[in-house]
């Protein structure tokens, strides 16, 4: 789920905050679980806090599993995956490879700047990508947290008639007990 950020914070001042980086009035907002709680994180957030979901070269998304072994790397500093086919033959022969994160320690997903002209952002080919993958981790996200509701709810119900039932036992017992006092 996205949320275009105004251009005016919103009443209270936090509103139009990053929940991680705290960011004031970034572009858009991603709202999806984070360490146990649903919160709002840009763009640059989401992707920095999910490193293995994605390849950070061409930020094709892995909703459900990374691509075979022969056709992915893994950085060897962390969790994040790249396909071979995005990594540099260069790099794809060194013993030991880096992700583009962790090999330029000045990097940042979704760096943007506005226009001086017109104080507007562009958004080019890279970026839009790169607010894809973003979206689509929060929206897979915000999917599998909904599914684990369904399921606990699923089993509440069933837990709930359980116990409907056996307190329809004793009380049917119960009923039998004074039944049989009174004769």
């Amino acid at each position: 789920m996205l949320q275009q950020v105004e251009e005016q914070p919103s009443e209270g001042g936090s509103g139009c905050r990053c929940a991680v980086c705290t960011a004031t009035r970034p572009f858009i907002l991603h709202f999806l679980p984070f360490r146990a709680r649903n919160l709002h994180l840009c763009t640059a957030c989401v992707l920095d806090s999910y490193p293995g979901s994605f390849c950070p070269i061409c930020f094709d998304v892995f909703l459900h599993s990374p691509p075979p072994p022969h056709l992915h790397l893994r950085c060897s500093k962390c969790i994040s995956i790249s396909h071979l086919s995005c990594v540099s033959d260069d790099a794809s022969s060194s013993p030991s490879y880096l992700c583009p994160p962790c090999s330029n320690p000045n990097f940042t997903f979704f760096h943007v700047t506005p226009n001086p002209a017109n104080n507007a952002i562009e958004i080019n080919l890279h970026l839009a990508k790169q607010l894809v993958a973003a979206a689509t981790i929060a929206s897979e996200s915000i999917h599998n947290v909904a599914v684990m509701a369904r399921i606990n709810a699923d089993i509440r119900v069933q837990e709930a008639l359980s116990a409907k039932a056996e307190a329809a036992q004793v009380l049917d017992r119960l009923k039998n007990l004074l039944d049989n006092q009174d004769h």
